[in-house]
């Protein structure tokens, strides 16, 4: 996979692995594999590529591996029985949210350009996207209302969370990993344990 402007280009947070415990290992191991997994429980296919195409345009990467395990973090999401934490009054549970938003991206895009969203130019959806976060998006209706900032707020935050938890990222932006029993010891300002990530790119 090519590395995107890494600062770190020799690095390789899996080289590292065996350094984990055997549960982090086989958690970590498992993000490099959701390319492979084409089957979804939650989401439907269509709703698989339309979040796909829109978290390729709000992280800027469109690599498959990646972007492949972002969409499984939002199935994981949905299929989770644990709690949001905190929810606006008014804004609909989680997985209402993310389905309902779905909807609505393709309805107003039905609406504006003629299509649904995955079958539009990747131009015309980087300015759909543009169009929803601006809040210029208002047209279509749905049988449950979607507070669509709330969407477009809670997509983003799920789409980041799982980007940066994927070993490629970490070993692009120098993050040596859990470091666990091992443990980070030259915690100083300017100093690095020596299985860490080094700018020489050595």
């Amino acid at each position: 996979m090519p590395n995107y402007d890494t600062q770190y280009p020799n690095f390789d947070v899996m080289r590292e692995k065996e350094h984990w415990d055997s549960h982090t290992r086989e958690i970590v191991i498992e993000r490099l594999t959701t390319e492979a997994l084409r089957s979804y429980q939650y989401l439907s296919d269509q709703e698989a590529e339309t979040l796909f195409r829109i978290c390729a345009i709000l992280l800027d990467d469109d690599r498959s591996p990646i972007l492949s395990y972002v969409v499984y973090h939002f199935e994981s999401v949905l299929q989770s029985g644990i709690g949001e934490s905190q929810r606006k009054s008014g804004v609909p549970n989680q997985s209402d949210l993310i389905h309902g938003g779905l909807t609505w991206l393709d309805q107003v895009c039905e609406e504006r350009y003629g299509l649904k969203f995955v079958a539009l130019d990747k131009p015309v959806q980087e300015l759909a996207i543009q169009q929803a976060v601006n809040g210029d998006f208002t047209r279509a209706s749905l049988a449950v209302p979607i507070p669509v900032k709330d969407w477009i707020d809670k997509v983003l935050a799920e789409a980041v969370a799982a980007y940066y938890s994927h070993p490629s990222i970490w070993s692009e932006i120098g993050y040596a990993g859990p470091a666990y029993p091992r443990g980070y010891v030259r915690s100083e300002l300017g100093l690095t344990d020596p299985w860490e990530a080094r700018r020489d790119g050595k």
